[in-house]
């Protein structure tokens, strides 16, 4: 069993550093174990409470008189080798080491500290996380060790990073998209398990389908690389880099004591890796979004399906300026198209349906480019539900206020039944929108595996990303060289 299998599926948990103090961090971080559903057992370790937030607490790890499957360290940094060899000699294998003040601090103190945390370890056996980092989450055991509340549970992305922040803070942003993640895991100095090891896991964990990466140095270069490559061959990979300039190194190496290398050399590193390279978090996520969910295409024609020309004009310009095309359709298929739509409809490609009310048509549409065979994946602007246009309408003509519900019922069924042609003719559909996860009918499309951005670029990269990651993995698993 790799040791992160166990560190992130524990039974039991203990915390040392919570208290009934709420400006704690370990509070904090206890408060979040306790509410988020986690199932397992929970020891709070503190000298002099009885209990911390309602339940018992224990002097020390020894006093709780059975085995733990993880600790989780929020102390001061003189006292954390101290208390790791406590827990060695109560049995405890894995841990998650919060506390800073190591080699990420200036001198030699720091580094000493590290390597003393590094001794107790080896001698116990305990594999672990940090220091300096924020905890972890696993959405499939409901477990949520880091300080931020009510992380996106759900969906099949994981996230492994040398930012503490990044796996935390980052989830408002990601809960507003209807971005879901399956776990995170903050590795902190990687005085012990870095994200080679996180690669070695999560290949493994079926629940995930791609992983990302905030990297400020690769520790193990080589080692990365395989691990790399072989998760590359079942899920995709991106990755962040930031240590590529000169100003980024100087942060990286006072945030976690990496030492950062030149942009060019980690371009190579990761293009040796199969791992696909993102500009920054917004855009890291906006590719494992559309990976983690949909299908890869055969090639590089795309259809783009509007009910206005300006989305569409810019969705066509952006995705050849991505490297696909979208080829003219055949008069065969335009004049099954021509058939299904107005008068005032362009049924060449892009599709413009002009102001189409009949918003149920985009499935007919949809259906008939990929069953044509002419394209390898879609591109679709124009959902809207009743909520979204009827708010006047409802004031002024009551009669529609009964009607909605049973129509809108109706729509996100057949919204449901849209999200799923993309899988029924392994072509994936990218829908471009305005209207947010707040509109109950671009929510439907996410919450059935579509994915939808606020822009055509955003939405061309997305798609752009299916393509290099079929290549990446068609180049690794067959030992050949094929491009777009």
């Amino acid at each position: 069993m790799h040791p992160l299998q166990q560190l992130m599926n524990p039974s039991s948990i203990a915390i040392f550093g919570a208290s009934n103090n709420p400006m704690k961090m370990g509070s904090i971080q206890l408060a979040n174990i306790l509410e988020t559903g986690y199932e397992g057992r929970v020891y709070p370790i503190h000298r002099s409470e009885e209990t911390v937030m309602g339940i018992p607490a224990y002097r020390s790890i020894a006093e709780v008189g059975e085995p733990v499957d993880v600790v989780q360290l929020v102390l001061p940094t003189e006292v954390v080798p101290e208390i790791l060899e406590e827990c060695g000699k109560a049995g405890v294998r894995r841990a998650i080491v919060i506390s800073g003040g190591f080699k990420e601090v200036p001198g030699d103190v720091g580094v000493e500290r590290e390597r003393q945390l590094e001794e107790v370890a080896a001698r116990y056996g305990i594999r672990f996380l940090g220091p300096n980092c924020v905890g972890i989450m696993n959405s499939l055991c409901s477990l949520n060790t880091t300080t931020i509340i009510e992380p996106p549970m759900g969906g099949s992305i994981a996230f492994a990073s040398q930012s503490g922040a990044y796996t935390a803070m980052v989830n408002p942003y990601l809960r507003a998209q209807g971005i879901r993640m399956c776990q995170t895991l903050s590795v902190g100095n990687e005085a012990d398990m870095d994200l080679t090891d996180c690669l070695d896991y999560l290949r493994d964990v079926d629940e995930v389908k791609a992983v990302g990466l905030y990297v400020e140095t690769i520790r193990r270069p080589r080692e990365f690389i395989a691990a790399a490559r072989e998760t590359a061959r079942v899920k995709p990979v991106v990755a962040i880099y930031v240590g590529g300039t000169e100003a980024g190194s100087r942060s990286a190496l006072s945030h976690t004591g990496a030492i950062s290398g030149p942009d060019e050399l980690y371009d190579g590193l990761f293009h040796q890796a199969g791992v696909i390279r993102a500009e920054d978090l917004d855009h890291m996520f906006d590719l494992l979004w559309v990976l983690s969910m949909q299908p890869l295409p055969a090639g590089r024609r795309m259809a783009v399906i509007t009910n206005s020309g300006g989305p569409g004009s810019s969705l066509a310009y952006h995705l050849e300026k991505a490297g696909m095309v979208a080829p003219p359709f055949s008069p065969q298929l335009r004049e099954k198209l021509d058939a299904a739509t107005g008068p005032l409809t362009y049924t060449g490609n892009p599709i413009d349906l002009t102001f189409e009310t009949n918003i149920f048509i985009f499935k007919q549409l949809l259906e008939l480019v990929y069953e044509s065979g002419e394209v390898d994946g879609a591109f679709l602007y124009g959902i809207f539900g009743a909520p979204d246009f009827m708010v006047n309408l409802k004031k002024r003509l009551p009669q529609l206020q009964a009607m909605e519900e049973s129509w809108d019922q109706g729509y996100q069924a057949f919204l449901a039944e849209l999200a799923e042609i993309p899988r029924a003719h392994a072509g994936p559909l990218v829908v471009m929108s305005f209207l947010g996860k707040g509109s109950s009918s671009i929510n439907t499309l996410i919450e059935n595996g579509v994915a939808v951005y606020p822009s055509a670029v955003r939405s061309a990269r997305a798609m752009r990303s299916l393509l290099d990651y079929d290549r990446i993995r068609h180049n690794l698993v067959s030992g050949g060289e094929k491009t777009l």
